[in-house]
Formats: structure tokens, C-alpha cells, sequence
């Protein structure tokens, strides 16, 4: 529509154009120029009688353009075509003016479609949200485990605004008892869950306080997680795997890390008071500062750990290994201990700058004397 309305204008400048020029010839046709002779004037007379011709031929050629104007605005044709040109370029107006406006029309309606159909899908996704949250409470152990499963389904990126409330129900969930086949899918539900809060955390560079107290976290895989001052009081985290994980000052009073994998754990200053690390792995952990007063240690692994300054007061260490972990200033006082214990202390570093009973110190200089 637009280009036929260029088109048309073009079209009436053009005919415009014709008529003058076709007037302007008949004007020429009919007009003839003076002609002076100049050959007995003097040369200033020449100059004068150029100047007057020059301002003949000016007053002519401006006469014959009022007379074709006139003529042109007396024409019938031409004022015809001028009309009927004007009458188009309206029509053509009015048909463009009326395509943009269905045009808006038809934007604002698809805008509306739109929003219609992103409010009917909201509201899906909130029903089937709420509808896996109420399962996981139900008292069919398949439609707890079912729930679990497909609560996974909104830690997708499209789902990120429910990120933070799948993380909280799940952590709920760890806390509430479920048979051990349905907490163990919640647990691996509640990983993924964890690891994409800590994501949010960071992105977000807020404050944030894990609350892991009582929450039943065993076989979890929490490898290489920040957990940073986390409350792990009383927590099941039996076989659980940390492996490289930053747990820097964490809480853990009475916590259950039986056969737990911690290698490469940070655990500086950490409170684990009466924890049970029975069979744990802490290979080549950092437990500098560590608070392990009255743990359970049996069959612990500290190959090549960090132990400077720990707390190890009241524990129980009877087959606990500590080949090539550093000793240093560390309080291994009034604990329990077997023979194989004691063997594994002597090879240590730094073993005779830790602090022991004088009965044990003793034991230990002579196993000591025994293997040099």
C-alpha cells in the first residue's frame, strides 16, 4: 500500500511537471525576440540597449509564466486529473492509516493471547508443583518416592523461580522420617537441590545460614561443597561423601559420619564433639584446631592429615590410624586406645609434641625405641 502511494505521487508531480513544460513551449512558439542592429551605435549605447533587451526578455519570460499558470488553472482537464489524483492519495491515506491501526490491533491481541497463555501455564506449573509437594507427604511409600523423583524436574533453568522452594521442602523433607527407600531418593533429590542453592548464594552475594541439624543425609553425595559453618548437629551422614568438601568451622555435635568419605575435607576448627566417625576416611584432611573431644574414632583413617592443635581429649581411638599425619601440639589426652593404635601414633610427624598422659607417652617412647 505504501509503495502505491508513492507511486500515485509520483505519477501528479510528474503530469504537473508536463503541463508547465508543454505551456512554456506554446508560449515560445508564439513569441519573437527584437533584434537591434547595433553596428552604427557606439559602444556605450551597445551596453545600454543589452541591458534594456535583458530586461525585455525577462518581463517576457515572466508574462508567459503567469500565462500558463492561468492557463493551466483554467484547464478542466487539468484541474480533473488534479482532483481525481487528490482523490486517490486520500483513498490510499485512509486504507494505510486504517491497515496500521488493525495492525496495533492485532499486536495488542497477541500480546493479550500471549499473556493468557503464559497465566494458564503458570498456573499448571503451580498445580502440579503443590500437588508432588502434598505427595511426598502421603501415606503410599510409590507416590512418596514417585514425588521425589519428579520434584527434580523443577530445578530445570525455566523453573528457577521455584529453585529456592524445592530446596526448602526437600531439606523438610530430610528431617521428616521416611522408609529408607524413599529418604535415600529425597537425598539425592535434596544434592541437587543443595548445589544449585549454593549456585544462587554466590550469584546472589547474600548471607547463608545451612541448617543441617537432624536431617537424615546418609549415602549423600556432598562432594566439594562449600558448607562453610553449616549445623550438622545430630545429623545422619552415614557413608556419606565429602571428599574435598570446605567444612570450615562446621557444627556437628553427635553427628553420625560413620565410614563417611571426608579426604581432602577441610575441617579447620570443626565441632564435632560426640560425633561417631567410626571407620571414616579422612585422608590428608585439614583438622588444624579441630574439636574431636569425646568422638568415636574407631577405625579411623588420618593418613597424612593436618591435625595441629586438635582436640582429641576423651576419644576413642582404638584402631585409628595416623601414619604421616602432623601431630603437632595436638591433645590426644585420656582416650581410649588399643595396641594398634599406638603403633600407628609413633609413625606420625611431630608425635612427641603432641600432648598425652605420661602413661601412654611412655607406652609410645618405647614402641618407639622398639622399631628404631
Amino acid at each position: 500500500m505504501k509503495r502505491m502511494a508513492i507511486h500515485l505521487m509520483w505519477i501528479m508531480f510528474v503530469l504537473l511537471y508536463l503541463a508547465v513544460v508543454l505551456s512554456a513551449s506554446q508560449g515560445e512558439k508564439g513569441s519573437s525576440p527584437e533584434r537591434v542592429e547595433q553596428s552604427s551605435q557606439s559602444k556605450e549605447e551597445l551596453e545600454i540597449e543589452k541591458l534594456r533587451q535583458e530586461i525585455l526578455r525577462l518581463q517576457q519570460q515572466n508574462e508567459e509564466l503567469k500565462s500558463t499558470w492561468k492557463k493551466l488553472a483554467f484547464n478542466p482537464a487539468f484541474i480533473t486529473a488534479i482532483v481525481a489524483l487528490l482523490g486517490v492519495f486520500v483513498t490510499i491515506w485512509k486504507q494505510l492509516s486504517e491497515s496500521k491501526r488493525q495492525q496495533e490491533l492485532d499486536r495488542k491481541q497477541r500480546e493479550l493471547d500471549r499473556e493468557q497463555r503464559e497465566i494458564e501455564n503458570q498456573r499448571d506449573i503451580d498445580q502440579k508443583f503443590t500437588s508432588i509437594v502434598a505427595n511426598l507427604g502421603d501415606d503410599s511409600k510409590a507416590i512418596q518416592a514417585s514425588a521425589a523423583v519428579s520434584i527434580v524436574t523443577f530445578l530445570k533453568p525455566e523453573y528457577r523461580v521455584l529453585h529456592d522452594q524445592v530446596f526448602t521442602i526437600l531439606l523438610a523433607n530430610t528431617k521428616v522420617q521416611h522408609s529408607d527407600a524413599v529418604n535415600q531418593l529425597i537425598v539425592e533429590a535434596f544434592e541437587k537441590a543443595l548445589r544449585r542453592k549454593l549456585e544462587l548464594v554466590k550469584e546472589r552475594d547474600e548471607e547463608f545460614e545451612l541448617d543441617l541439624s537432624r536431617a537424615n543425609l546418609s549415602r549423600g553425595n556432598f562432594s566439594d561443597l562449600d558448607l562453610t559453618g553449616a549445623d550438622l548437629g545430630f545429623a545422619e551422614l552415614r557413608l556419606a561423601n565429602l571428599t574435598g568438601a570446605n567444612l570450615f568451622r562446621i557444627r556437628g555435635y553427635e553427628a553420625n559420619l560413620e565410614k563417611a568419605r571426608l579426604s581432602r575435607a577441610n575441617l579447620n576448627e570443626a565441632r564435632l564433639q560426640k560425633a561417631r566417625l567410626g571407620g571414616a576416611y579422612l585422608h590428608e584432611c585439614n583438622l588444624v584446631a579441630a574439636d574431636l573431644k569425646e568422638t568415636d574414632l574407631r577405625g579411623a583413617q588420618f593418613y597424612q592429615s593436618k591435625m595441629q592443635s586438635a582436640h582429641l581429649e576423651g576419644a576413642n581411638i582404638i584402631g585409628a590410624k595416623f601414619e604421616q599425619a602432623n601431630l603437632s601440639d595436638t591433645y590426644i589426652i585420656d582416650v581410649q586406645a588399643d595396641a594398634e593404635a599406638l603403633k600407628s601414633l609413633v609413625k606420625a610427624y611431630n608425635w612427641q609434641k603432641a600432648h598425652f598422659d605420661d602413661e601412654v607417652r611412655s607406652k609410645l617412647e618405647q614402641l618407639a625405641q622398639a622399631s628404631g
